[in-house]
């Protein structure tokens, strides 16, 4: 038997999933570890949670919050107890087939908006792989 010489190829996405929900969460979990978010959520437009991870009560709370964050005015200056969540959350919208959803990590430490950019690319292609 000839060898080529070349190691096999090896897919380094193991134990994947069909499941979008299950795909999401996957993501957002391995990206929460890399990049030491405390906590990264997918909400749709209402602020409920699709996808998230990080501990289930604070999840939630920044899937409730993000749509109202999101609005908030530029100029805005009343205080409220958003400016807590405002300080260390960052956001991205996202459209796929006319769906609007937002991602929000809170406390990253390492590179928080190339890694929410790369976590927004990552939920991009599985929802559309979804509605496909």
């Amino acid at each position: 038997m000839i060898s080529s010489g070349k190691a096999p190829l090896l897919d380094r996405r193991h134990d994947r999933t069909t499941d979008t929900l299950g795909a999401l969460t996957r993501l957002l979990e391995s990206a929460r570890r890399k990049s030491g978010f405390e906590a990264l959520t997918l909400a749709d437009d209402a602020g409920l949670l699709v996808a998230g991870a990080g501990a289930a009560a604070l999840c939630d709370e920044l899937a409730a919050v993000s749509p109202v964050e999101a609005r908030c005015a530029a100029n805005d200056t009343v205080p409220s107890s958003l400016d807590v969540v405002e300080g260390r959350a960052r956001m991205r919208r996202l459209r796929v087939n006319g769906i609007e959803v937002i991602l929000c990590g809170l406390g990253g430490a390492r590179d928080e908006e190339a890694a929410l950019d790369g976590v927004a690319q990552g939920c991009g292609r599985i929802l559309k792989a979804a509605f496909a």
